[in-house]
């Protein structure tokens, strides 16, 4: 009972200590003062207009005439996203050159149901209600507490059983990055950032072939990132306490990406700015404890 009371104070103290750092209030200071300047309007996610070739053979054109030079052609069941439209011809984006296709022959597609879960993500991302804030700030607290906790149970295990650890985690950058993107790709392409999650990732649609290039980095260099770090922590701590140190890190990566990925819809490019000041002042703080031998407590 005593050795629970005893770590019950400690992880409250812990808790004050971290809460009474100038830097944390400065940041969440920071956040309220200025996230008023750069949020988006609630709810302001790109959809593209999309459509669906519905003739065996149709051409793609320089200009919106039919004596305009043809260069190049679509195929029945190709589909090609508008940059603008009217009630004739779409203009579509061929590498960085702009081309037309006819109306005539093309089907606009109905825009992706948005799952249930994001409907309740982009509910609680309006920055215009309370909640959000309320959220917002929780999400920052957790972060901090957390990564102290892990800072924690990494020394901790250091210090008891003599061994390394890893100072760098790089999936802690990936999915941070990731985190990045995915919102920005959500904001500006909601449609096919929803259709990867229902249908996979596909490379066929004419002209968004920088999205597509994009998911597909980010999945890669984030498989990779996580599994580096586990090799690295096997190797460091053996595989015992590799598996459950690489475990630790995946989870907290996880949070992460869900914050980022939060906040980014939310408030667009303020959030970028500050979420990357916050990652590295965090992150930093992270590898300069890591490398710490070991910590000694009053």
């Amino acid at each position: 009972m005593d050795k629970l009371l005893q770590s019950g104070t400690f992880a409250l103290e812990m808790v004050w200590d971290i809460m009474s750092y100038r830097s944390t209030w400065i940041i969440l200071l920071l956040f309220c003062l200025f996230a008023f300047t750069a949020c988006v309007k609630p709810g302001n996610y790109g959809m593209r207009d999309r459509y669906v070739v519905t003739t065996r053979s149709l051409y793609v054109r320089t200009a919106p005439s039919t004596v305009s030079e043809i260069v190049g052609t679509l195929r029945q069941g190709d589909t090609v996203v508008a940059v603008v439209s009217d009630k004739y011809w779409i203009m579509v984006r061929d590498g960085y050159a702009t081309r037309y296709v006819s109306t005539d022959y093309l089907k606009k597609i109905e825009y992706p149901s948005t799952p249930k879960f994001l409907k309740l993500v982009e509910g609680l991302a309006s920055w215009q209600n309370w909640h959000f804030w309320v959220i917002a700030i929780a999400l920052l607290v957790i972060w901090v507490i957390a990564e102290e906790l892990i800072i924690e149970a990494k020394q901790f295990l250091k210090k008891r059983h003599d061994f390394n650890i890893k100072e760098v985690i790089v999936s802690y950058v990936t999915f941070f990055v990731v985190g990045l993107l995915s919102g920005i790709i959500y904001l500006y392409w909601k449609d096919y950032f929803i259709e990867s999650l229902t249908k996979g990732i596909s490379a066929n649609s004419f002209g968004t072939d920088i999205v597509t290039f994009s998911l597909w980095i980010q999945l890669s260099l984030l498989a990779i990132s996580i599994l580096y770090d586990y090799l690295s922590s096997i190797f460091k701590t053996g595989l015992r306490f590799g598996t459950l140190l690489s475990f630790m890190d995946f989870l907290f990566g996880l949070f992460i990406f869900s914050t980022t990925f939060f906040l980014v819809i939310a408030l667009s490019y303020y959030a970028i700015v500050f979420m990357i000041i916050f990652f590295t002042s965090r992150y930093i703080h992270v590898v300069y404890q890591n490398g710490i031998k070991y910590r000694l407590r009053k």
